[in-house]
């Protein structure tokens, strides 16, 4: 992560980053898999994909609230 006497980010804040990344990253895949739900027919799989990526937004929305806090 860089020099450890003076990181550009702490541990905690890259945690943060990182999680939201793989967070939003994942919701594009999910949306993309509830489209594949929804053409092959099956709703309740679709349901369960959209779900997911409502969950992934919401979490990350709440990490990059905890990111602003620790950067003000």
């Amino acid at each position: 992560m860089g020099d450890k006497t003076n990181p550009a980010v702490s541990d905690v804040e890259y945690n943060i980053i990182t999680t939201m990344s793989n967070l939003l990253q994942a919701q594009d895949v999910l949306e993309k898999y509830a489209q594949d739900a929804k053409q092959a027919g099956n709703d309740n799989l679709a349901s369960i994909f959209e779900e997911l990526s409502r969950s992934n937004h919401d979490f990350a929305t709440r990490l990059r609230d905890q990111l602003h806090g620790l950067m003000h």
